[in-house]
């Protein structure tokens, strides 16, 4: 059977394989209040207009692999860059300046996606939009603009005394409609007010009438997870943190649901979304056939992975919901081969709900080891994957194990395996600062993939935080039919691809070994 007529082939199954009911009925093995934690499988979205099943299968439409290499030949601009030459000033969250967000983190190019805006004080604005790339170095292209607009000071934002979640229901301030020619790609709207002002937001532009070798799937759940907006020492909560009568950050007032209507802390630009700008520099400077999208995307049933020879996870994926995750499986059961560039992946459980509105999955539960009233008999709490009996390790091959307490060089192994070619390495060579930010590793006693060929490409002792040694392990796993699964384990990886002060060619040429093994399966 072929890859495409697999996928649809197991998809009903590994629905049904996925509605596990090993999760912990108390709150045993509760995790260090700031300490990481993980997800539990999310029961199905509860979010009006959702659909209870995946849409109908469509014919694969045709690719354009030369549809990058054209996009990035154009002329590229670095007037996107916070605070560009000292003339612009980045806004904040105490003063507020200007801030907005996107009515959703994903757009098919010739859709329409609005964004809310919030100017303090009252002034006019533009929002610009520049697709990201290479672009000769630029990193991003300038697309279009709004026209001038007047922004107006928005609402504080509205706290829910139960679980903390703060949103924000500020009014449209310009609506995009997509060209339908546009090129797929994660997008900035950058917003400027008059007075010199600047913040951003991220969203992504599908192309939902092209098949491409790889689909790069964005980890806007996880961006979410750690948006303390507003990050002004009083109000501000993400899944991790709120803020003491002192302004610091206190794990007991974090919240147990955040909003995805409201903007990104600081400048707008999401945690760690480092790790993901490397990644598409990489790829669209090698000219890859690739094209994008969101988590939330998985979520909502907009992504039929047959279309793809591989997904591309390029950024730190953390957030899950079991919605997601039977989407992963299903895929990699039926010969879509899969490439997690950073560490610390498919962690966290968590459950997408409407918002007030009645818009699908713009809330996000995850309650930890705090008892989550959503669960019920057919649901699993929003908890750890582990926790709840369903280690990330069995599926991804590795699992995190911490956080690294400062840059590591990589410790390489299997030096012979073709992933490593062309890079002259031999095992015991190191590679600077590879292992960095959070790191994964093999876990003793934890399921494993089964009846795969799993191999371990490095082996680096580290130090976590508490001094205390771990080793991570990038890994390898082939399937019986050949199926790839590449788990980097650790965030230095996606650096190492074009990250100025990571960038190494060993791991650049590795990374091309398995993506041109990929696109040829």
């Amino acid at each position: 059977m072929s890859r495409r007529g697999a996928l649809g082939a197991v998809g009903a199954a590994g629905a049904a394989a996925a509605g596990l009911v090993w999760w912990r009925t108390s709150a045993d093995g509760g995790s260090t209040p700031g300490a990481k934690a993980a997800a539990s499988p999310s029961s199905a979205p509860s979010a009006p207009g959702a659909s209870a099943s995946p849409p109908a299968k469509r014919p694969v439409p045709p690719a354009d692999p030369r549809r990058i290499t054209a996009e990035n030949a154009k002329n590229g601009s670095t007037a996107w860059k916070p605070g560009r030459g000292g003339a612009v000033r980045v806004g904040d969250d105490a003063a507020h300046q200007i801030k907005g967000y996107a009515s959703a983190t994903s757009v098919g190019a010739g859709g329409r996606i609005d964004f809310h805006v919030a100017v303090a004080p009252a002034a006019a604005y533009t929002v610009t939009v520049y697709r990201l790339g290479d672009y000769a170095g630029a990193g991003a292209r300038r697309i279009t603009a709004s026209p001038r607009l007047q922004g107006a000071p928005g609402a504080p934002p509205a706290l829910d005394e139960a679980t903390g979640m703060l949103s924000c229901d500020w009014p449209v301030g310009w609506t995009l409609d997509v060209p339908a020619d546009w090129t797929s790609g994660a997008y900035l709207a950058v917003f400027d007010d008059e007075n010199g002002t600047r913040n951003y937001t991220v969203f992504a532009v599908r192309d939902d009438n092209r098949s491409a070798d790889f689909l790069v799937v964005l980890p806007f759940s996880t961006y979410q997870a750690y948006n303390q907006y507003p990050s002004d020492g009083r109000s501000g909560k993400s899944l991790y943190y709120g803020f003491d009568e002192n302004g610091k950050n206190a794990y007991p007032r974090r919240a147990r649901k955040v909003s995805f209507d409201r903007p990104y802390m600081g400048d707008g630009m999401p945690t760690r979304f480092d790790l993901d700008q490397s990644a598409i520099a990489w790829m669209e400077k090698s000219g890859y056939d690739v094209t994008y999208a969101s988590s939330l995307d998985l979520e909502e049933g907009r992504i039929d992975p047959s279309w793809y020879r591989a997904l591309v996870f390029s950024g730190h994926d953390e957030y899950w919901s079991d919605r997601m995750r039977t989407a992963a499986e299903d895929a990699l059961r039926a010969g879509v081969g899969q490439a997690w560039l950073t560490a610390n992946n498919m962690y966290w459980h968590v459950r997408f709900e409407a918002n007030a509105r009645g818009a699908a999955a713009r809330t996000m539960s995850c309650w930890k080891e705090d008892a989550d009233p959503g669960a019920s008999a057919q649901s699993a709490p929003t908890d750890m994957w582990r926790r709840i009996r369903r280690p990330e390790q069995e599926f991804l091959g590795v699992q995190y194990n911490g956080i690294v307490a400062a840059p590591t060089p990589l410790v390489v192994a299997q030096s012979g395996h073709w992933m490593w070619a062309g890079t002259g390495v031999r095992d015991g060579d190191t590679i600077r600062a590879v292992v960095g930010g959070e790191a994964d590793g093999v876990e003793s006693g934890v399921p494993t993939p089964q009846g795969v060929n799993q191999v371990l490409l490095s082996s680096t002792p580290y130090t976590l935080r508490s001094g205390a040694r771990q080793v991570q392990s990038t890994s390898l796993y082939e399937r019986p039919d050949g199926t790839l699964m590449f788990c980097a384990a650790t965030f230095n990886w996606a650096l190492a691809l074009h990250h100025p002060k990571y960038k190494d060619e060993r791991v650049q040429r590795a990374t091309k070994n398995l993506f041109d093994r990929m696109r040829r399966a």
